[in-house]
């Protein structure tokens, strides 16, 4: 009896995996269907990522407008991204990153795109001053009950990050009224 050798294919796409183990001739018949399968997937995923990206920086001032108690908070900037027009709520550069992370995903979440490329949330964070190279992503990936990660370049809110994402927002909201009503009352 001659035995022929084992051959195995493991393949990942950000771990949704497809791993075939047996004989060479086993593999080799899996191996071409296996192809155009894995080139559907990537291209599918490509193009989705892309429309995602797309669709935020399709953003406006128009748009942000159009949720109106939303305009003392956010605002587009001119590569169509959402900026924070707002202080970051915090007492540490963690805190503030987290702030940024809700407030930025919750208004993605609000204009139709649930998830929030950190890149945009590292934006944000620089320019609130808030940015720690070291820390940044371990900082949003310890924040399981806030956030779903999607693999290292995306942050969707969970439930308990759309609320706590919500009462912040209202908070800061409140905040700006009372400041403007102070304000106007002292002059």
């Amino acid at each position: 009896m001659v035995t022929q050798g084992c051959a195995r294919i493991s393949v990942s796409l950000l771990d949704g995996k497809v791993e075939i183990e047996g004989s060479e001739e086993f593999v080799a018949s899996h191996l071409v269907p296996l192809q155009g399968v894995i080139s559907e997937i990537y291209h599918s995923t490509e193009k989705t990522q892309a429309g995602e990206i797309d669709g935020a920086a399709k953003l406006t001032h128009r748009d942000l407008a159009s949720l109106e108690k939303f305009t003392a908070l956010y605002d587009a900037s001119e590569d169509g991204q959402i900026k924070l027009l707002t202080d970051l709520p915090g007492d540490s550069i963690a805190h503030k990153t987290v702030s940024a992370a809700l407030l930025i995903s919750y208004a993605n979440s609000l204009l139709g795109t649930e998830r929030t490329p950190l890149e945009t949330i590292r934006k944000a964070c620089k320019e609130h001053a808030c940015h720690d190279t070291n820390n940044f992503a371990a900082t949003i990936k310890r924040e399981k009950a806030l956030f779903v990660h999607s693999g290292t370049t995306y942050i969707k809110l969970s439930e308990a990050g759309r609320k706590t994402a919500q009462d912040l927002v209202e908070q800061l909201i409140g905040r700006q009224e009372a400041t403007g009503l102070a304000r106007a009352a002292s002059h």
